[in-house]
C-alpha cells in the first residue's frame, strides 16, 4: 500500500517518500482534519525511524518498526495536544480513542512540551538510525511556543527529523512555514469518501459524508467540537432555510450558552456554498432537500452582496478557541447573515 494510508493521501505520500533518501530538519503536513493528515504523518514518522522502508513505507518487520509499533521506540516521540493524545494513544496503531466525557482536556500543545523537544534532540540517538518528533496540531501553538520551536528549527541536530502536522497553514508563523518542507493534503473525492464510509459499515454513508463537510474519518471521533449531531445541524438548517422569516428571538435562543463555533460554522459554510451554487445555475451539493429554500432566497439576492461573508466564515473557524463568548459569535453571525440576504433583524443583545 505504500505510505499512503488512504487512497487520496498517494500524491502527498509520494512527495515525503522522497524526501526519505535525504531527511530536511522539519516537515509541515497540512490539511483539513478528517482526511488523515496525522495517520500520514505517523508513517510517515514510522518510515523515518525504519531500517528498511519499503515503497517509502515502515517495512514492519525489523526491530525498529517492532519498537514503534509497540509504543516504545526511543527515538520517535509524539508530542500532542492532551485532545489528540485521547484521540490518538500510543501506540498509534490506527485505531481512535475517545474524549472521557466530563473532562476539559487542553487543545493546545504546551511551552513545556516544545521545550522538552529541545531537551530530547539535545541527546545522542539511543540507536543507529534516524530520529522523528510529530508535533500535532502545531497550529494550536501560541508565540511563546513557536518561539521555542523556532530555536530548534533553525538548527536541527543530525538525522532528526521534525514532522509538523497541521490542520490550518495560516495559523502558523510564516517564520516556522519556512524552515519546514511543506507537504499539502487535500480531502477525498466524495467517491473516494463514500467508498471509505461504506468499508467502515456506516449507515447511509452519502448523507453521513455530507454531515461531516467531506472529511470521512471524522466519523471515528466524537468529539463535540468537531462535528454536531444530527438534531443539532437539523435545527440550524431550519433557521438557516427561514430566511427573512428568521428573527432575533430564534437566534437568541437556539444560543443561549456557549457551545463549539467550529460544527455551527460548518454547516453555515456548506450552505453558503450551496446557495452560490444556485445563484451561478448549478445544483446544490450539500443540503439538497432545501432546494425550495435556497430557490427563494435566491431571488433577488445579490450574489456579489454575498461573497464577503465567505471571509466572515473562515475568520470565525480560525477564531473557533477564542475565549471571547461562543454564544456571542454565533448570534452575530446568524444575524450577519440574514442581514446579507437583505433582512433586518432587531439585536436585542
Amino acid at each position: 500500500m505504500g505510505l499512503a494510508p488512504y487512497p487520496w493521501l498517494e500524491r502527498p505520500a509520494e512527495v515525503l517518500s522522497k524526501m526519505l533518501g535525504k531527511l530536511p530538519g522539519g516537515v509541515l503536513i497540512y490539511g483539513p482534519r478528517g482526511c488523515g493528515v496525522f495517520e500520514l504523518a505517523s508513517r510517515f514518522a514510522a518510515a523515518v525511524v525504519c531500517q528498511h522502508p519499503a515503497d517509502g513505507a515502515p517495512c514492519g518487520i525489523c526491530e525498529e518498526c517492532k519498537l514503534i509499533f509497540s509504543g516504545n521506540h526511543p527515538d520517535l516521540r509524539y508530542v500532542l495536544s492532551e485532545t489528540e493524545a485521547a484521540l490518538h494513544p500510543e501506540p498509534w496503531n490506527g485505531k481512535f480513542g475517545e474524549i472521557p466525557k466530563g473532562k476539559s482536556l487542553s487543545k493546545q500543545i504546551l511551552i513545556e512540551q516544545v521545550r522538552g523537544i529541545g531537551e530530547y534532540l539535545s541527546v545522542t540517538a539511543h540507536r543507529a538510525g534516524h530520529r522523528a518528533v510529530v508535533i500535532y496540531p502545531a497550529d494550536s501553538m501560541s508565540g511563546d511556543q513557536s518561539s521555542a520551536l523556532l530555536k530548534t528549527l533553525e538548527e536541527p541536530p543530525e538525522g532528526a527529523v521534525l514532522i509538523l502536522v497541521a490542520d490550518d497553514i495560516n495559523s502558523i508563523l510564516p517564520t516556522i512555514r519556512s524552515r519546514c518542507q511543506l507537504v499539502r493534503c487535500t480531502p477525498p473525492t466524495r467517491e473516494q469518501g463514500i467508498a471509505y464510509l461504506k468499508s467502515q459499515k456506516v449507515r447511509n454513508p452519502e448523507g453521513e459524508l455530507t454531515r461531516l463537510s467531506g472529511r470521512p474519518l471524522l466519523i471515528h471521533e466524537a468529539d463535540p467540537n468537531l462535528t454536531l449531531d444530527k438534531k443539532d445541524e437539523a435545527k440550524y438548517l431550519e433557521m438557516l432555510a427561514l430566511g427573512s422569516a428568521l428573527s432575533s428571538v430564534q437566534v437568541l435562543s437556539a444560543f443561549q450558552k456557549d457551545m463549539p463555533v467550529g460544527p455551527v460554522v460548518s454547516v453555515m459554510q456548506r450552505w453558503y456554498w450551496d446557495l452560490m451554487a444556485v445563484l451561478s445555475g448549478a445544483e446544490p451539493r450539500y443540503f439538497p432537500e432545501h432546494a425550495e429554500a435556497y430557490k427563494r432566497q435566491a431571488q433577488g439576492t445579490d450574489f456579489q452582496k454575498l461573497v464577503p461573508f465567505n471571509q466572515t466564515l473562515m475568520q470565525a473557524n480560525r477564531s473557533k478557541d477564542h475565549p471571547l463568548s461562543k454564544r456571542l459569535v454565533l448570534q452575530d453571525l446568524f444575524i450577519t447573515w440574514a442581514e446579507k440576504l437583505g433582512f433586518q433583524l432587531l439585536k436585542s443583545f
